[in-house]
């Protein structure tokens, strides 16, 4: 993973799979470093990425209500055609975010590869927050989700018990 930020520009690169195995450290980077310091512009780069799963794909939606939110403007997906985008487009991410196949960083903005945050949060409790953010998208996402959320919340629950 690579980011930078300059100006109100940010702009986070993947590659590879993005997976709930590195929900944590990635949910500890972004409430450290990249919602605190986003600027109106947000662009989240996929073009390397294989592969998403839903873990991944909540986090990132918990980006783009960041966005809506704090800018009033929708973050941007920069992701090619592909198994990637259908997957996007199938769980609505083309209502919350500007997706586009062609777009490069401006020269003056440095990507420095950064490893993910110490997490602080158990697995299961990030597990549960992304899958609540895919399901708000809409209601067909509730539906397709709602058990697993039910099945993350028992186990959040036992964790607390």
């Amino acid at each position: 993973m690579r980011y930078g930020h300059h100006d109100q520009l940010s702009w986070l690169c993947f590659d590879g799979v993005i997976r709930y195995t590195g929900a944590r450290e990635l949910k500890a980077f972004l409430d450290r470093v990249v919602l605190p310091e986003m600027g109106d512009t947000m662009v989240i780069d996929l073009r390397d990425v294989s592969s998403i799963d839903s873990t991944g794909l909540g986090l990132l939606a918990s980006i783009g209500r960041h966005s809506l939110s704090h800018f009033s403007r929708r973050a941007v997906i920069l992701c090619p055609d592909g198994p990637v985008t259908q997957c996007l487009k199938a769980m609505q991410f083309d209502k919350l975010f500007t997706l586009t196949g062609a777009l490069e960083p401006p020269g003056d903005l440095p990507l420095a590869d950064v490893s993910g945050a110490p997490p602080q949060e158990p697995l299961v409790s990030v597990m549960l927050d992304a899958h609540k953010e895919l399901s708000q998208l809409d209601e067909v996402n509730r539906s397709r989700f709602s058990d697993v959320v039910d099945v993350l919340e028992q186990a959040v629950a036992r964790r607390h018990s």
